[in-house]
């Protein structure tokens, strides 16, 4: 403002009669410092990245475009289970060892459903050279804390969280790299830290020398800027797994097929050696028959008729013997074949098998011819037929000679080792047996559709952090950065992991020993999976209990810092004073009136002092100091509602 003027005219000076306002900052702004697939700034440009560069994101797509995908998992375990034709379908979660570390990507996507926005993710390395550098622990503790320290050059962020931190190698690095972030936090005093647990076992948690109670901090300076949640969530996530890695094993019991395969080589074996005697027996007769004359024929009908009629009853029985086994193993060959693919063990079967019915038809043709012979050569001998002898002998030689053909036939090496070969099989080894996921997909599709189905039903178990930042998010915008983030329900998840009942959550709120409260995550009937606790590890500490508390001073502390550094070099005065505090009074007096601050009227729920001889002495205001002092009422969440009832007495 000018105070002398040299030229005549018309001068206007704008009078300032409104104090600055105060703007709030953002209280939800998570920071995520793991592992992702990439980390480029743009897709194009190879020398770009944004390896640990904070990068501001605001929705999954920008996440995709700049650090994409999560790491496929390879040993998601597929097993198909068939009885008589039915297929059963079981997917099972990899072993610790073979699955992937990495779960940023995950963590994203809880993070965004549960009412999320505005983040920072902190690439510390890319997978494929986190695994390079240790393939047996990719995830190191020394990438995190980096990630953690190039952090601090960041102003925005409010919440800090470590996706990946559950695949360190021990305990003692993954709670020393929280002790880091809660350092990092009093230091900074503008953020907080979420926290979880190793493991998702209460007993480790609360009760081993491992656990989070015995390896968290101690510092009540540190505990306060933090908050741990268990247990763990099953979530409707979707595993993302490599298809050309995922093995089948399908396992297949038919009994019906196995056991006649194993009856008809018993019968084939007996009948092989019956058959063998049966054609040296034919053969002699053969030749006896061939030297008689027709009057000897007629004569010795007998005897030819005795050597005879055993063996047709033999072949008699043999013949249906091998008919009722070629019906049920056709049967359980047809019963593999349900999906259009029949197992080794049923092709050789059936193909055997039916080398063995063609036999038997032509050998119960012949015996059905031969007892017609014989029963003429029988009436010859008595007389009552009228047929030539000679013509008698040659149709009895004939029907001898065709047998011995077809027993000959019956017992040809071939349909002998095809069903040996088919009982070789493993019977629990199906057609699908040690193919790959993707290779089924033409020679099968409903069943490879089945089993992404039931890898898709799988429920992803993941650490609870990711989806307590997105309802920080989500409680902040609803409602205020006062209200505790709890009895509001987790996004996407099945369940917990553990079942928490009342004396369990006991244990896990209250700590007596060291003041470390754990905040529970429940189900409960008819309401789902809900946040159930809302207390920083210093559960203990009557100023800093509650995370609703610590995190609206924060954001009050943070939004009045940015907003008084206009002051700094004004005149440490009177003027000046009055002008910081109503705009702080202002500021106070807004949040009061959202609910944040607790007291009927303004005066009883804060105060703001400022000035000489009130929170300055002549020597501060010589040393260039503007001390403001403030003072909060902020509003505690009702923990512990009781209700007491008594009888009334009756009056009239």
């Amino acid at each position: 403002m000018a105070t002398t003027y040299k030229t005549p005219g018309v001068y206007i000076e704008e009078i300032v009669k409104f104090p600055p306002s105060v703007a709030q900052v953002e209280t939800a702004i998570p920071a995520f410092i793991g592992y992702t697939e990439k980390a480029k700034e743009k897709e194009e440009d190879l020398t770009e990245t944004l390896h640990m560069d904070p990068k501001r994101i605001t929705s999954m797509l920008e996440y995709e475009v700049h650090f994409g995908f999560p790491q496929k998992e390879t040993a998601l375990g597929i097993t198909i289970t068939e009885v008589d034709g039915e297929k059963s379908i079981t997917v099972t979660e990899p072993v610790e060892d073979e699955k992937s570390p990495f779960l940023m990507y995950y963590a994203m996507q809880m993070y965004f459903a549960n009412g999320g926005g505005p983040c920072y993710v902190v690439s510390v390395n890319t997978y494929a050279d986190a695994i390079a550098n240790n393939s047996s622990t990719p995830v190191q503790f020394n990438d995190l804390t980096d990630g953690l320290n190039t952090l601090e050059k960041e102003d925005e962020p409010t919440l800090l969280l470590f996706p990946d931190a559950t695949s360190l190698a021990n305990e003692a690095d993954f709670y020393n790299l929280y002790n880091n972030a809660l350092a990092q936090c009093k230091k900074m005093q503008d953020r907080f830290s979420i926290i979880d647990t190793y493991t998702d076992d209460e007993d480790v948690e609360m009760n081993e020398p491992e656990g989070v109670r015995n390896l968290i901090t101690s510092d009540i300076d540190e505990k306060k800027y933090g908050a741990v949640y268990f247990p763990y969530l099953k979530t409707i996530l979707d595993y993302h797994y490599d298809e050309d890695a995922l093995e089948i094993t399908h396992n297949t019991n038919q009994p019906v097929l196995l056991s006649d395969t194993n009856d008809l080589l018993t019968n084939i074996a007996d009948a092989q050696a019956a058959m063998t005697g049966l054609v040296t027996t034919l053969t002699t007769e053969d030749t006896a028959l061939q030297a008689m004359t027709a009057g000897d024929a007629l004569a010795n009908s007998s005897t030819i008729t005795n050597a005879l009629t055993p063996i047709v009853e033999s072949l008699s029985a043999i013949v249906e013997d091998t008919n009722t086994i070629v019906s049920n193993a056709h049967t359980a060959a047809a019963n593999s074949n349900e999906d259009a693919v029949v197992s080794d063990a049923a092709t050789a079967a059936a193909d055997a098998l039916a080398v063995v019915v063609e036999d038997s038809s032509t050998i119960a043709t012949l015996i059905t011819s031969l007892e017609t012979h014989l029963t003429t050569i029988q009436e010859a001998a008595n007389g009552t037929a009228v047929k030539t002898e000679s013509a008698n002998a040659v149709l009895a030689l004939a029907t001898v000679d065709a047998m011995i053909d077809a027993v000959e036939a019956l017992i040809t090496p071939p349909v002998i080792t095809a069903i040996t070969n088919a009982q070789a099989v493993d019977p629990d080894s199906g057609n699908l047996d040690g193919f790959k996921l993707s290779a089924i997909k033409d020679m099968d599709s409903a069943t490879y559709n089945n089993i992404k189905t039931a890898i898709n039903n799988l429920p992803l178990e993941l650490p609870p952090s990711s989806a307590m930042a997105g309802v920080y998010a989500r409680v902040d915008n609803d409602r205020g950065v006062w209200k505790a983030p709890a009895n509001v329900s987790v996004k996407y998840t099945v369940k917990p992991s553990q079942k928490i009942t009342n004396d369990i959550q006991d244990r896990l709120n209250v700590d007596t020993t060291a003041g470390k409260s754990i905040n529970a995550i429940r189900t409960f009937t008819g309401k789902g999976t809900l946040v159930w606790g809302s207390r920083t590890l210093a559960g203990n500490d009557k100023e800093w209990r509650y995370v609703p508390v610590r995190r609206f001073f924060n954001m009050a502390e943070e939004s009045i810092k940015k907003a008084t550094e206009q002051f700094v070099f004004e005149p440490n005065d009177r003027n000046t004073w009055v002008r910081v505090k109503a705009m702080i009074n202002n500021f106070l007096t807004l949040q009061w009136r959202a609910g944040a601050l607790a007291g009927p009227t303004p005066d009883k729920a804060f105060y703001v002092n400022v000035g000489l001889g009130e929170t300055m002495t002549a020597n501060d205001v010589l040393d260039g100091k503007m001390i403001i002092e403030i003072g909060m009422a902020v509003v505690r969440p009702a923990e512990f509602i009781i209700l007491r009832f008594s009888h009334k007495m009756q009056e009239a």
